[in-house]
């Protein structure tokens, strides 16, 4: 491309061409040259009269002749071309200054970082203040000295992928590029760059875009989505799991009832219903990872939670490690006390574990305000007033690719037979189920933060399922519906209500008991029925059977999804609900407390 300059110079040359040309035109139209008379005088063609006007040469300078010769429109015109050419002149000049004025103004003020380098060695010409923000720079530090003598390339490639894509067109645009700030952090940056002329030197003038926070909330989002995929089928199976859990429990229990507990077969039994409870153990865990466990929430201080959890906390930990508990004034939190002591547990033992050498478990409460500067940094956040829990260590701290990965059941960073890999994710669900966020901390050799924010309650109001407290075992005689769609768990429960002496009617879903209670002319005292079905609820099949019979108590069993009674706004002196897998003793606790 032409410069302001070169056009400037072209049109003079041009427009003088012009006006010499016709300076020549107008004196060839005259004659082609003057004839001397036989006085020694010039002579010129005069008008078509075709006299001759005698030219004195040694009367008139040369100069002289010319002017008055020459056409005084020719004149005029020449002196029109002289005064256009410094018109243009002048004009291009102030668009040039207008042009950089433009320029400078978009530069200084773009949101954007923008710099001007050479090309060949990357000497910075020109920055503008984005990206002295963004790299954390003063003025003086930059310009003058290359990006290289700064280390701004975290990765010294991407400049020469940059200049190879400058190399074919010029223009090179969207190139991902690490980019290291004076403090050494480092930012992911989309560069977009075109070659220039400064004063005849190639330079390269780059307009950087940082996507540091959106890479991080990217990151955070997928992140999101795959443990909510892995939730998803971690409840499923565990809803699955539990049922056969249940059959396993209850059969050998009820086996071991039968035959006494002198008989030799009775301790196998045992063996067997202790080694289900353990498996009962670990898909609770799924179920809280998934958001889906059967939670009792209520108003709780949770300070009180954590005062009342030291004392065991410190025979967790071991003397090599110092426990200490920084109680804020803090508002009261909604949620399942036992869950919360849970947390407590899972994540000062992973403390623990990450001191082998010993160390320092910092306890932290207090009230916070999540605004929306916070809220932009951290994906799914509301803003809004929470109650925070902080747990730190002196450990060993993580890099950024185990905290990605942290919640994620069955990872776990410590050796075979050290950990199932669930306490984290535990921790996870029930932070979720509980509507609270939870975030991690942490650097290789600097330890690691966890902090949960619960929303804060500001009623003390006890808005709370509580459980039955156990009640002696009663031989029975009630009537009782078992609605369940699971043909092997049906049949154990019907046994097991059957031996302790209740009458037991069956139905395989919701449809099936709605059809039975309707044929059914004889006192029903309770219905017993699994919470989620194909078709029918169990919460659905409870309403429309107290609209047939509203004295109906209604009994639900779940180990799936429990905090649907919260969600259908129940209270406990409404519906009942029993975990699964269940006992029974556990089972006939329940429907005695139901009954009564």
């Amino acid at each position: 491309m032409l410069s302001s300059a070169r056009v400037i110079r072209i049109l003079m040359l041009t427009m003088v061409l012009s006006a010499g040309t016709g300076i020549w035109i107008t004196w060839a139209s005259h004659g082609s040259n003057p004839a001397i008379s036989s006085t020694g005088s010039w002579v010129w063609p005069s008008d078509p009269g075709n006299e001759h006007v005698p030219l004195n040469r040694s009367l008139f300078p040369l100069w002289e002749q010319f002017t008055t010769r020459v056409n005084v429109g020719l004149l005029a015109s020449f002196g029109l071309n002289v005064g256009l050419i410094g018109l243009i002149y002048t004009l291009l000049r102030r668009h040039g200054r207008y042009r950089q004025t433009l320029f400078a103004k978009a530069f200084r003020s773009s949101p954007l970082s923008i710099t001007i380098s050479t090309l060949s060695e990357g000497r910075y010409l020109d920055v503008n203040s984005a990206f002295l923000q963004m790299m954390g720079y003063e003025r003086r530090d930059v310009i003058g000295r290359t990006a290289a003598e700064l280390g701004i390339w975290a990765d010294p490639e991407d400049r020469d992928r940059m200049l190879k894509m400058l190399g074919g067109a010029n223009v090179g645009k969207g190139l991902h590029a690490r980019l290291k700030t004076r403090l050494g952090e480092v930012r992911e940056t989309n560069v977009s760059a075109e070659i220039i002329d400064v004063d005849g030197t190639p330079c390269m003038l780059a307009v950087t875009q940082d996507v540091t926070e959106a890479r991080r909330l990217e990151s955070q989002l997928r992140q999101a989505q795959r443990l909510g995929a892995v939730g998803r089928l971690a409840g499923g199976v565990a809803h699955d799991f539990n049922n056969i859990l249940t059959v396993i429990m209850g059969y050998s229990e009820l086996g071991a009832h039968r035959l006494g507990a002198g008989h030799g077969v009775s301790k196998h039994l045992s063996e067997i219903k202790f080694a289900a409870e353990r498996a009962a153990s670990l898909t609770r865990q799924l179920l809280a990872f998934s958001r889906q466990q059967v939670l009792y929430p209520r108003i709780l201080d949770l300070n009180g939670v954590v005062n009342n959890l030291m004392r065991m906390l410190l025979r967790l930990i071991g003397e090599d490690i110092s426990l200490s508990f920084n109680a804020g004034s803090v508002s009261n939190i909604k949620a399942d006390h036992g869950q919360i002591e849970q947390i407590l547990m899972n994540l000062v033992v992973n403390a623990r574990d990450a001191m082998p050498q010993g160390g320092v478990i910092s306890i932290e409460t207090s009230n916070v305000d999540l605004e929306d500067g916070y809220v932009d940094s951290h994906l799914s956040v509301r803003p809004g007033r929470y109650v925070m829990l902080s747990i730190s260590d002196t450990g060993c701290g993580m890099d950024e690719k185990t905290v990605a990965q942290i919640f994620e059941p069955f990872f776990t960073t410590k050796g075979p037979g050290q950990g199932t890999g669930l306490g984290l994710s535990t921790v996870y669900g029930i932070v979720k189920q509980s509507e609270g966020y939870i975030w991690v901390y942490s650097e290789l050799g600097r330890g690691t933060t966890f902090k949960i924010y619960f929303p804060e309650q500001k009623d003390s109001e006890q808005n709370t399922i509580d459980s039955i407290p156990p009640l002696a075992l009663v031989i029975g005689a009630e009537t009782i519906l078992v609605v369940e769609d699971d043909e092997a768990l049906r049949k154990l429960i019907t046994d097991l209500l059957g031996s302790a002496g209740y009458k037991v009617l069956q139905a395989a879903n919701g449809d099936a008991a709605l059809q039975l209670i309707m044929k059914y002319d004889q006192h029903l005292d309770l219905v017993l029925t699994d919470m989620l079905m194909p078709a029918m609820s169990g919460m659905e099949l409870s309403g429309r059977l107290r609209q047939m019979r509203p004295d109906l108590k209604v009994l639900l069993m779940s180990g799936y999804a429990g905090d649907l009674i919260a969600r259908y706004r129940l209270s406990g002196g409404e519906i009942m609900l029993i975990e699964k897998p269940f006992t029974r003793h556990g089972l006939l606790t329940k429907i005695r407390a139901a009954l009564q």
